[in-house]
Order: C-alpha cells, then structure tokens, then sequence
C-alpha cells in the first residue's frame, strides 16, 4: 500500500460528508457483505437527522479525513441526551484507500478527545458482531461489550453489540466499586 499523504483533517460540516458516510456504509456492507438495502437507507434517514445540526449544536459534530477532494474516512459523534449517558459514536467508516492504515485510530482518538472535552462520562456505539477489524479497534481503545441481542433493525438479522469505553476518571471510580 501507498502511504496516505498526511489527510487534511475537518471537523464539524464538510461538503460531501453525509453522502460519502452513506455512500461508503452501502458499497462495504450491503454491496461487500451483502447486507440488505434496507440497511444503506436507514443509514441515509438516521445521519441525515444528526446531520441537520452539524455546526449549529456543540453537542453534535463530525471528523473526517480528506485527501483533497477525495473521501477517506469519518465519524459522527451525537452528544444529545438520550438513551445512554455519553456521546454515541455513529457511522465510522474508511474508503478503500483508507483501510488499515490508521485513519480509524486517528479518529476514535479526536471522537474521545472531543467526548472528554465535553464532560462526558463515556463515549457509547451499537455494531454487529463479526466485524474483526472495528472490534479490534475498539478493545484497543477501552470499549467494552456491554450487550448482545439479535436483531433485525437494519433489514437482516444481526447480532447487535452494544460497546461502551468510560473515561478515564470514571474507569477509575468503577475499579473501587465493590463487587456483588
């Protein structure tokens, strides 16, 4: 592999992100792993709603990586309230030109950053199962499965991971908790 020159980095909006995030989840999972196309449009429908206040909230926003005009990778972070305590990290994904070479380590790196920056107490995602490389990824940064359930949200049954990394002052108090 040709090494990357080093991306230019945006975080927050960009022209073309939301298309290229949908774009990139359809081409690797419905037409790599062939999920269905039920999954591509409920990727489109769900980041399209986040998308909407990329820029105008401090509580949502995105990193992604370019070179040039070309799409190599991306993440949306969702700091709003809602089920979890934390931020959700949503809609990882690297181009074909991308793949493992460390844009995904370089983006989890900036989504905790900006997690901890915020107070959070923990940075939340969903995925599926048998997706080695992310998994990977993510136990190299401190998440943890917290659940498993088959589900069928995405137009295939899958079985769904619910993964969650605490922050640091928070991993701290949780190691002194007793155990039952």
């Amino acid at each position: 592999m040709e090494p990357i020159q080093t991306p230019r980095w945006i975080t927050g909006p960009a022209p073309g992100l939301v298309g290229e995030l949908v774009r990139w989840h359809g081409i690797y999972y419905v037409g790599g792993l062939g999920w269905s196309p039920v999954f591509e449009a409920l990727c489109a429908e769900q980041l399209g709603e986040i998308a909407r206040h990329l820029g105008t909230r401090e509580d949502v926003t995105a990193f992604s990586a370019w070179d040039g005009d070309q799409f190599l990778a991306g993440v949306v972070m969702d700091g709003r309230a809602g089920e979890r305590p934390g931020s959700r990290l949503r809609f990882l994904i690297a181009g074909d030109a991308a793949r493992g070479r460390g844009l995904g380590h370089a983006l989890l790196e900036r989504a905790i950053s900006w997690s901890e920056r915020r107070g959070d107490p923990a940075v939340w995602l969903t995925t599926v199962a048998g997706l080695d490389a992310s998994s990977h990824l993510y136990r190299k940064f401190g998440f943890r499965i917290l659940d498993e359930r088959i589900d069928r949200t995405w137009g295939d049954e899958h079985r769904e991971q619910l993964w969650e990394r605490l922050h640091l002052r928070d991993r701290s108090l949780r190691q002194h908790e007793p155990q039952a």
